[in-house]
């Protein structure tokens, strides 16, 4: 059997070699520009893929509303017009509100009134249901189209009630006509029939569908989440921001994939807001009449009481006029009194709302000790003061303070009702709710030079790595380091490439690529073929002392391009008047003959050397003139055996006579030992490598097995050059054009 077996791993000389490979920035520019169509091909195909990616995309759009919310004192300022102060601390401020607003008390009941908690799925044409529904297109019919949702077709779910089994399973809805639709459960079975604008009840399951506009045999999935799952689902999605630190407007955004549900359901967000702030504002005075009308009643009773006393000691001394140090003191002790009322008052309100730890309790406590610390020094001036006119300041005191706080409390509770009757609130609502125009994602343009970008950078990333993976020997200097001269360089050409056919032959396990043809005489200006003309002047001073008109081409491996350049040096050298032979001494998997439309069965080497074809019967003059060719004939079993007898060199003697040159093709050196018996009657051997293939460890090794049995090679041949453009570490090769 053929077997090509590797030799050892590359040495640490090639290893050192390949870390000469080292790219500058004009180097690399020139490498990119070689591979061009790498990077427009990868840049071309991931543009395509974006395409199709961003096609598919959820379209995501955005809807606004502006809100004004007024900052000003809530229920803290109940008592401020007693003392001419706000005092106390601001509520319902715009930061305040603005929690209060993406709280689950207004997101909730946006989704109750909303129905977000029932999702409506369409089902989409498999792959390229998405892409095609974001373009406003459908399939027809005939491709299954009416089986699915596209992007037009709406359905308004408002009631879905799933109990016993059916609790959190997702259920089919499948469009009959305009008017009817049946409900289908995950298997395909019928639950139900159903009619537009009509409840359907079975069993445990309670669906009424508002709203359907879809071709029959399209289809949804309706889900029911819970109510918490959706509010989540539109928190993540909705926003609140003040334009402005200083200011009380505020922008609410919800973006989401249905342009309609997203414009009503941030309008009934914004409407809850302003109803349940109203609500609040309303409350606040209903808590406020409450405690003025538990606390009117009794400042009540206490101005009685002071009036009381005052007339009955009026009565015993006959009238005590007060004077004026006395009416002085009097008047502080009156300020002070209803200073002190008002805080005790303020302090039961607070302590309703807030710990007496919190900031504005605590400055009420110090206010109130402070104004104790002045009643204290005034009641000592009183003290000194007569006993009649300390008797008579008391009682005065007592009624105008009394006096003071009930006609106040009254007047407050007059204006809370007030209050109540025209309740608004503090929010306003500036704009409602509008789509703006066009998706806010996905961002197409973006998106498509990012999946460009990617493309290009994936195309210089293969590039690079080719070109750091490439092991193979890439210059002639790779091999002179040998001592083996480089005696031709053959660029690849694509012309070539053209001219194969791959084949699998009967009893293969794998296809070979045969020649259909030969380039020299198809296109005998192609560069290859040019270098083969050089290689043609080589050989000629190469053979000129040699009796043995006669050349090998071998090398380490198969798929090297041996017969190649057999082939079509054999061709070139017939043009240059010389008679040539060309013999394909592979008898194991030679395939020339393809290239004169020949087949193995018309006789060859192995046909001549058994004896079972005379010479003359088995060599084809073929239709280039002075060439002529012996294929290998009919595979042997024994073919290393054929060559080893002595009618093999006799045979190449006879026509050696006769021909000027035998060119003479042979099986790779480390696969099969036939180049080792033919070496040694041909005059010159020459190693054929390939460029970017065979490792110069390889080539040694084949030219060591070579010269250990007696056969000295010429020289090598570096074949199927890729131009490395730019490329300052590689052996390329020049292309001058002459007319």
């Amino acid at each position: 059997m053929n077997q090509f077996t590797s030799p050892m791993p590359p040495s640490s000389g090639d290893a050192g070699r390949d870390a000469t490979r080292r790219l500058d920035f004009s180097t690399l520019l020139a490498l990119l520009w070689h591979r061009r169509w790498w990077l427009i091909a990868s840049t071309v195909l991931l543009t395509l893929i974006g395409i199709y990616v961003v096609g598919s995309q959820q379209r995501i759009y955005l809807a606004d509303s502006l809100i004004q919310i007024e900052d000003k004192g809530g229920s803290a300022s109940l008592l401020g017009t007693l003392t001419g102060q706000s005092g106390g601390p601001e509520e319902g401020s715009t930061s305040d509100e603005l929690e209060i607003l993406a709280s689950r008390l207004v997101l909730g009941q946006a989704v109750a009134r909303e129905r977000l908690n029932i999702v409506v799925t369409p089902v989409r044409y498999p792959f390229i249901g998405d892409w095609l529904s974001h373009r406003g297109m459908r399939l027809p019919e005939s491709l299954g189209g009416n089986e699915y949702a596209w992007g037009d077709d709406v359905l308004k779910v408002t009631t879905l009630e799933l109990g016993g089994q059916w609790q959190g399973q997702t259920l089919t809805l499948e469009v009959v006509d305009e008017q009817h639709y049946r409900l289908l459960d995950a298997e395909g079975n019928l639950l139900m029939h159903g009619t537009v604008g009509e409840n359907a009840l079975s069993g445990d399951i309670k669906v009424f569908v508002q709203r359907m506009e879809a071709s029959p045999g399209a289809r949804f999935a309706l889900t029911s989440i819970s109510d918490l799952s959706a509010i989540n689902s539109i928190k993540s999605r909705f926003t609140a921001e003040r334009n402005g630190s200083d200011t009380g407007v505020v922008t609410l955004s919800l973006s989401g994939s249905d342009q309609q549900a997203i414009v009503s359901t941030l309008d009934t967000i914004t409407d809850v807001f302003l109803q349940q702030n109203i609500e609040r504002e309303s409350a606040e005075a209903d808590n406020q009449l409450g405690f003025l009308g538990d606390q009117i009643p009794t400042l009540r009773g206490q101005l009685d009481e002071a009036e009381s006393a005052l007339n009955d000691y009026r009565r015993r001394r006959d009238s005590v006029d007060l004077t004026a140090e006395s009416q002085q003191v009097m008047e502080n002790l009156v300020g002070l009194d209803n200073q002190l009322t008002e805080i005790k008052l303020r302090l039961a309100e607070l302590s309703r709302a807030y710990t007496h730890e919190h900031p504005a309790y605590r400055a009420l406590v110090a206010r109130r000790d402070s104004l104790n610390q002045e009643k204290a020094r005034v009641q000592k001036q009183a003290e000194q003061l007569p006993a009649a006119q300390r008797e008579a300041l008391n009682l005065n005191r007592n009624v105008n303070v009394s006096q003071e706080i009930y006609v106040a409390l009254l007047n407050k509770r007059e204006e809370v009702r007030l209050k109540k009757a025209g309740t608004v609130g503090n929010v306003r609502i500036l704009d409602p709710a509008v789509l703006q125009p066009g998706p806010i994602s996905p961002r197409t343009s973006l998106m498509m030079v990012v999946f460009a970008m990617a493309g290009f950078l994936l195309g210089v990333l293969g590039i690079l790595l080719r070109h750091s993976m490439r092991k193979g020997i890439d210059s002639a200097e790779q091999i002179e380091s040998l001592d083996l001269p480089v005696y031709a360089t053959i660029p690849l050409s694509p012309l070539q490439q053209g001219m194969m056919r791959r084949v699998r032959l009967k009893g293969e396990k794998s296809g070979r690529e045969i020649y259909q043809g030969v380039l020299a005489t198809s296109q005998p200006s192609d560069i290859s073929i040019e270098a083969l003309r050089s290689l043609r002047t080589s050989l000629h001073f190469a053979l000129l002392d040699n009796q043995r008109k006669s050349v090998m081409f071998t090398g380490p491996s198969p798929g090297i391009g041996k017969s190649f350049v057999s082939l079509n040096l054999a061709a070139v050298s017939a043009e240059a008047g010389q008679r040539v032979l060309l013999i394909d001494a592979d008898m194991r998997r030679g395939h020339l003959h393809h290239a004169f439309q020949r087949t193995s069965e018309q006789g060859g080497l192995s046909d001549v050397l058994s004896g079972a074809s005379p010479l003359e019967e088995v060599i084809y003059h073929t239709r280039i003139d002075n060439l002529d060719f012996l294929g290998r004939g009919v595979a042997p079993p024994n073919p290393s055996e054929l060559l080893m007898q002595e009618n093999f060199a006799q045979l190449l003697e006879q026509l050696g006579e006769r021909y000027d040159l035998i060119i003479i093709d042979t099986p790779p050196v480390l696969a099969v030992t036939e180049a080792l018996i033919i070496g040694r009657h041909v005059g010159a051997s020459l190693m054929v490598a390939r460029f970017g293939m065979n490792q110069v460890r390889e080539l040694e090794h084949a030219r060591k097995k070579l010269e250990n049995n007696g056969i000295h090679v010429k020289g090598a041949i570096l074949n199927a050059i890729e131009q490395q453009a730019g490329d300052k570490q590689h052996y390329g090769y020049y292309n001058y054009s002459y007319t």
